[in-house]
């Protein structure tokens, strides 16, 4: 009977470890991807294993990228990954979510202190910029010396700073795809003329309205104005009387604006409601928007291994 307690109780202890080990364990599914949530986000920290420092410049880093490079990048630093292997979990969760852009240049960092693996992951788009070569080196030179020591901030930033480094390097990689760029091209050359032709017509009608219709050679002279109110309608009628000097013609020109009863709005009413606290509260929150992975893809590209 005292062997079966015992063996009962060996079994509820490692249960408990299995447990406490599973929970602890991230998969492709269940990993914070927050940059979905605020695109001024690419580090994923949910065991608080980076410093806030540490986040706060590396997400910096990494959405300068974004916007300079277009080079959609995720950092994951975590305790335990499914399977334990930093290359499969990288590619899967970079295909899963497709990140990158059109030109395919998706970045994924990855480490997992528990199972002392790490990778860096490139799209097949960054390739050409970062050579598995290179990220050997930049592991081997930036990383691996701190990921032994257990300084996992200094491995990280230094490695993300390395990393951006090359990138931003690389003149070849534009915000946004050949595409894009070539319908903004089109679409320039169709708005310019459009709003020339339209400054044109504006300058003309102004030239030709302040000019004395009379004898049509002498730009009229303001002489004098009268504003009747209207307080049960709450308009104002103006009237504005111009003369030209040349010939002596004058004309009257007449319009309605609403009456201003000491608001500042005109004869409306002041705004109330659920807007009444301007444009910073609650109805316009603050923040960033979440972004959209473009769908890139890996094929294997970059380096990784164990510490």
């Amino acid at each position: 009977m005292r062997i079966v307690v015992c063996l009962l109780l060996l079994l509820l202890h490692a249960a408990g470890h299995l447990t406490e080990a599973l929970a602890g364990t991230y998969t492709t599914d269940n990993l914070p991807m927050v940059y979905l949530q605020d695109r001024t986000r690419h580090v994923v920290n949910p065991d608080n294993i980076l410093s806030p420092q540490a986040v706060q410049l590396m997400d910096s880093l990494l959405y300068r990228l974004e916007t300079e490079k277009g080079v959609q990048s995720v950092v994951a630093v975590v305790e335990r990954i499914e399977g334990g292997d930093c290359y499969e979990f990288a590619i899967t969760l970079g295909n899963k979510w497709g990140v990158g852009n059109k030109q395919n240049s998706g970045l994924i960092i990855l480490l997992s202190t528990e199972d002392r693996c790490y990778q860096i992951l490139t799209g097949e788009g960054l390739e050409g910029t970062l050579p598995d070569a290179i990220c050997r080196r930049i592991e081997n030179r930036k990383m691996v010396p701190f990921l032994k020591t257990g300084e996992w901030d200094r491995a990280m930033t230094e490695t993300v700073t390395a990393v951006c480094g090359i990138i931003q390097g690389d003149m070849s990689l534009t915000p946004t795809g050949t595409d894009e760029q070539e319908t903004d091209s089109g679409l320039l050359w169709f708005i310019v003329p459009v709003l020339l032709i339209g400054m044109f017509v504006s300058w003309y009608s102004n030239r030709k309205r302040s000019t004395c219709p009379h004898c049509g050679k002498h730009p009229l002279h303001r002489i004098n104005s009268v504003i009747q109110t209207d307080r049960l309608n709450g308009i104002e009628h103006h009237k504005v009387y111009y003369r030209c000097p040349h010939c002596g013609h004058t004309v009257c020109r007449s319009h309605d604006e609403p009456f201003d009863n000491g608001t500042g709005f005109g004869g409306f009413p002041p705004v109330v409601g659920p807007f009444h606290r301007g444009f910073g509260g609650q109805g316009f929150g603050g923040g960033f928007s979440g972004g959209n992975f473009g769908g890139g893809s890996f094929g294997g590209g970059g380096a990784g291994g164990e510490f």
